[in-house]
């Protein structure tokens, strides 16, 4: 047979292997065959007042029974098992796996026959218990230059309900979100935030998330001079000259919050309680919670006594 021959109606014998292969294929992948996986442990079924205190084990090892065309594909393996594990009390207890407790998750068309390791697990449990926590933010937002945080986070809930071992759920005072930290912020927005309560395992979260409100926009500055200090806790049937009298401050914050600052909005103490063997107090100056101190024109004062 010549060269040429050999490739006349070439793609008519291509397309007569192609059906072979495929006819094989199909009849092959048709058959029934019996193979063994690892599979991930995907669920534990206990009683429900109970929760696991531990990690279980990832994965068993069984052996499992169906067509060809079943076993190649991948959901029902990504589905997992699920083991039934009898027991009603609190502490740490055996479960023997076999066939009778572990099963597939998504068993469509695929038998499972036999377990072959582990053939035992040990898990640990505790009582499940239920409270309503507060949620703190671990939200940190830093601006870009110019703009500033206007007041503390606004959380949504700011109450979530805690599920878990009842030992650790009662130890929480709070549930905290993720931790991110975003720059150069010059807008307000909203962030969903998952919770979190660190490495405690099998708590749960309703809802499982909170929605993170933060306010961002320009600064204003503002200086606001002669501000009175006041001397607090000094004894009494005494008189004292502060000096200095009175300090300068500038501030900074949102537009119309400084816009509608005044003096008398403003709090600048000196804490006899605090004086120091030199006769020095520290200043403190108390704004309302929107307005920043950016500096002041004396950090201390200096008491004398006039009679």
């Amino acid at each position: 047979m010549s060269v040429s021959r050999m490739f006349d109606n070439l793609w008519v014998k291509l397309a007569a292997v192609v059906l072979a292969v495929l006819l094989w294929f199909h009849v092959a992948t048709d058959k029934v065959y019996q193979h063994q996986y690892t599979i991930p442990l995907t669920q534990i079924d206990l009683d429900e007042t109970l929760v696991l205190t531990e990690p279980p084990p990832d994965s068993v090892t069984v052996s499992v029974s169906a067509r060809g065309k079943i076993l190649l594909r991948t959901d029902w393996k990504k589905k997992g098992v699920r083991l039934v594990a009898d027991h009603t009390r609190v502490g740490r207890f055996k479960v023997d796996i076999s066939a009778a407790n572990l099963s597939l998750v998504q068993a469509d068309k695929v038998t499972l026959i036999d377990v072959i390791e582990p053939r035992e697990m040990y898990f640990t449990c505790d009582r499940r218990t239920t409270r309503e926590l507060p949620v703190k933010s671990r939200l940190v937002v830093v601006p870009d230059e110019g703009y500033a945080i206007y007041g503390s986070d606004s959380l949504e809930p700011g109450v979530v309900k805690v599920s878990g071992p009842n030992r650790r759920v009662g130890e929480l005072s709070m549930v905290e979100t993720q931790e991110m930290v975003l720059e150069y912020v010059r807008s307000s927005f909203s962030k969903k935030l998952g919770l979190t309560t660190g490495d405690i395992y099998g708590m749960s979260f309703e809802p499982d998330s909170v929605l993170v409100h933060v306010r961002v926009g320009p600064v204003r500055r503002k200086v606001i001079p002669d501000l009175k200090v006041g001397l607090i806790n000094a004894p009494r049937l005494r008189q004292y000259q502060i000096e200095p009298p009175a300090v300068e401050i500038r501030v900074s914050g949102q537009a119309d919050a400084i816009d509608s600052l005044s003096p008398d909005m403003i709090s600048v103490i000196a804490d006899f309680v605090l004086i120091d063997s030199a006769g020095s107090i520290p200043i403190q100056v108390v704004l309302p919670p929107t307005i920043s101190l950016i500096q002041k024109s004396a950090d201390s004062v200096k008491i004398t006594m006039t009679r």
